[in-house]
């Protein structure tokens, strides 16, 4: 089986290594980015995660000729670059509103901007590779899913990870295995939310809603009080936060002086110069221990710009 990934921006590692221990049987990952060096350095990172397995992972320069005959397309791209992001969560702030890539002013900017490219990409696909799936990870997920499935005549699904999150932070609150707790759920992708939740089979979801230390515990940063999901009796998603509070989300922007995607330039930037150090002596645990660094720092700041005002590149308080 090939598969080609359209997008190759710094999530590509770990879509690699996910798709590796998928147990899915993958002949060739081929990557394609009009970035060609970004591409050939997620390669590269993503053939160190694959070392001692049969993925073989590649990269091509021309969008034809890697898509051509594929059984699956996974589409992860970013039309302007995260600066694009950037700028346009910045205009929204600066128009009063709270800025942020997949909803809100920003979000239908970023619409605009890339539904024109998925549908395009997507036409080449039905041409060259009329059996595949076209796996569609680009945001706003939603929009960019439906734009394709009405407008290319290809098989599509959108995926999003943000209700899997929220159904994985539950588990850990209730100190379970993921496989053993169910959630119900209603929504979509950036908008959604959980009314019950069982543990094998029983209901457990009064004493989620009872326990304020286990409302809390679910979300990465402050964004629902335990009463607010009392009177809704609904687990939100973390995104729907930007509908509820979005002057709150918007007062935290300017409380720590970025947006989420301005944050991300300077860490993306810092991390490719690492990434590209490494690799270019060959060196590539070090390469790998930069990116988990990359991660964990990105994964530990998640939400707590916008839920607390809390800029990732703030210096810590001293007593």
């Amino acid at each position: 089986m090939n598969i080609a990934v359209l997008g190759c921006g710094l999530r590509t590692p770990l879509l690699i290594h996910g798709l590796v221990h998928s147990g899915i049987e993958i002949r060739n990952l081929i990557l394609y980015d009009i970035k060609t060096e970004r591409a050939r350095l997620m390669a590269s990172l993503g053939s160190a995660i694959a070392s001692g397995t049969s993925l073989r992972v590649t990269t091509e320069a021309d969008l034809a000729s890697a898509v051509k005959d594929c059984s699956f397309v996974i589409s992860s791209i970013r039309v302007g670059d995260m600066a694009a992001r950037a700028r346009d969560e910045r205009i929204a702030v600066s128009c009063g509103f709270a800025g942020q890539e997949t909803t809100g002013p920003a979000g239908f900017a970023m619409a605009l901007r890339t539904v024109p490219v998925a549908v395009e990409h997507a036409r080449l696909v039905q041409k060259l590779a009329p059996q595949a799936w076209i796996i569609n990870f680009t945001n706003p997920a939603g929009l960019i899913t439906q734009a394709i499935s009405q407008h290319a005549g290809v098989r599509v699904a959108g995926i999003c990870d943000t209700p899997a999150e929220l159904f994985f932070r539950i588990a850990l609150a209730l100190r379970e295995p993921p496989s053993e707790v169910a959630c119900d759920y209603f929504g979509l992708n950036h908008l959604g939310w959980v009314p019950s939740v069982r543990v094998r089979g029983e209901d457990v979801t009064n004493r989620l809603l009872d326990d304020d230390w286990l409302l809390r515990s679910l979300y990465p940063a402050p964004l629902f009080s335990p009463e607010l999901i009392r009177s809704l009796r609904l687990m939100p998603t973390e995104y729907v936060f930007f509908y509820y509070s979005q002057q709150t989300a918007l007062a935290n922007q300017l409380q720590a002086g970025a947006t989420r995607g301005e944050e991300l330039v300077r860490f993306n930037e810092s991390v490719i110069g690492e990434l590209e150090s490494a690799l270019r002596i060959g060196d590539n645990e070090a390469a790998l221990q930069a990116y988990r660094a990359y991660l964990n720092r990105r994964n530990a700041s998640y939400m707590h710009l916008e839920g607390a005002g809390q800029s990732a590149f703030a210096e810590p308080e001293v007593d």
